[in-house]
């Protein structure tokens, strides 16, 4: 209880900042889609190469990581929130011109890396060890919820007002919640004590150890498995669940049946890892995402069976950050968390840029995406195998 008391509210203020970062444009960008295609005249597979465009930008994810080890989280976090939502608002005002759009996308992705999960999961991970998985569920809970509530909504501007409408209000978002739980209610923990089991051993590795560390590869390898299936559906699934026959609105539903899963994972897998087996853990959440993929792959027309499938899949995105979080702080230690995690979000982001470029291209050359979600399924087995080999330092025993 004694670290609840200390860092709730760090994991509060971390819960609304991340729900209004650029993650949340990863979720509902989908929806901008139809609209953009109508006045550009686009094609789906040129969409896939605006979103991986942000996933270049992120490449600067260790950068992003080093400065906060280096000056604190709050400083780097707070200013990629003013950032992004300027953007955001340059994007609503400007001519869609492609050189010009794809400039601004791809800003987008180099500096709302500090909005990501390097941020909220460093801010967390300082403050928890005991309660490590739930506190990180928790944290991570505030993007799905605003992914469960928001996509109807913003749906509903877009189509009354138009997609620039859509921008300004997740500018307002970042602009007047995120930001303010920054800097009001997330702490800059105090300095931790070198004697610490976790600080002394991470100490004593060296600065660049981790790149010969086996374990660190295979969070890398696990990490790239995950994202690639699972960003490609993302990145196109209100198109995706068009296709399988479903109404724009029942599409919109289906993001939130997506986040609803999300939800649930986050929670379910933070409060398994602090009691079971983490590897094993890991695994299981993994492994629910293939059925998702197999019903989708194997349904049509049955808006049932979609919104189980999405869901499932999201069950699976919904643990990823608890995992990978869990395991880089528990192997690593906390000094050079941000450099570490930025680079697992490397390796993450190179699935990414994989997954939304193959999605949206299989469907261009195939017509649908039959083929894509076969070889998700085997993606994800792949990466739910490499989480059984990874090892962890011994559990510190508090007394």
């Amino acid at each position: 209880m004694e670290e609840w008391r200390r860092g709730w509210r760090t994991v509060l203020g971390a819960a609304l900042a991340a729900a209004t970062g650029v993650n949340l444009l990863y979720f509902v960008f989908s929806l901008f889609i139809p609209h953009l295609q109508k006045e550009t005249g686009w094609t789906l597979g040129q969409f896939s190469q605006l979103q991986a465009i942000v996933g270049i930008g992120s490449l600067a994810a260790p950068l992003a990581g080093w400065a906060m080890d280096r000056y604190g989280c709050r400083k780097v976090w707070a200013a990629g929130m003013v950032a992004i939502a300027l953007l955001y608002i340059v994007v609503g005002v400007a001519p869609v011109i492609p050189a010009m759009f794809g400039a601004l996308v791809f800003a987008t992705g180099l500096i709302g890396v500090a909005t990501t999960s390097i941020s909220y999961t460093r801010a967390v991970n300082s403050w928890f060890e005991r309660q490590r998985g739930l506190a990180l569920a928790l944290s991570a809970t505030g993007i799905s919820l605003a992914a469960i509530f928001l996509p109807p909504v913003l749906e509903r501007i877009i189509t009354l007002e138009g997609w620039r409408t859509g921008y300004f209000m997740l500018a307002a978002l970042a602009l007047f919640i995120g930001l303010p739980s920054i800097l009001f209610l997330v702490a800059d923990p105090p300095p931790r004590k070198a004697s610490s089991l976790e600080d002394h051993e991470s100490l004593q590795t060296g600065p660049d150890s981790f790149w010969r560390s086996g374990t660190f590869w295979l969070i890398a390898v696990s990490y790239i498995g995950i994202n690639m299936p699972a960003s490609g559906m993302l990145s196109q699934m209100v198109p995706m669940m068009l296709e399988e026959g479903l109404t724009s609105a029942q599409a919109a539903f289906g993001i939130s049946a997506f986040a609803a899963g999300q939800f649930f994972g986050r929670l379910a897998c933070g409060w398994l890892l602090d009691r079971v087996n983490p590897q094993r853990t890991a695994f299981f959440f993994t492994l629910i995402p293939a059925i998702g993929c197999v019903l989708l792959w194997q349904t049509q027309n049955y808006y049932a069976a979609a919104l189980f499938a999405v869901a499932a899949i999201g069950v699976q995105q919904g643990a990823e950050i608890d995992l990978l979080a869990y395991f880089v702080a528990s192997r690593f230690g906390m000094d050079r968390y941000g450099t570490i995690y930025g680079w697992v979000q490397v390796a993450g982001w190179t699935g990414t840029l994989c997954g939304v470029l193959l999605f949206g291209k299989i469907h261009d050359w195939t017509g649908d995406y039959s083929l894509f979600q076969a070889g998700a399924v085997f993606s994800y087995v792949i990466a739910a195998t490499g989480f059984l080999f990874i090892r962890l330092k011994p559990q510190r025993v508090f007394t």
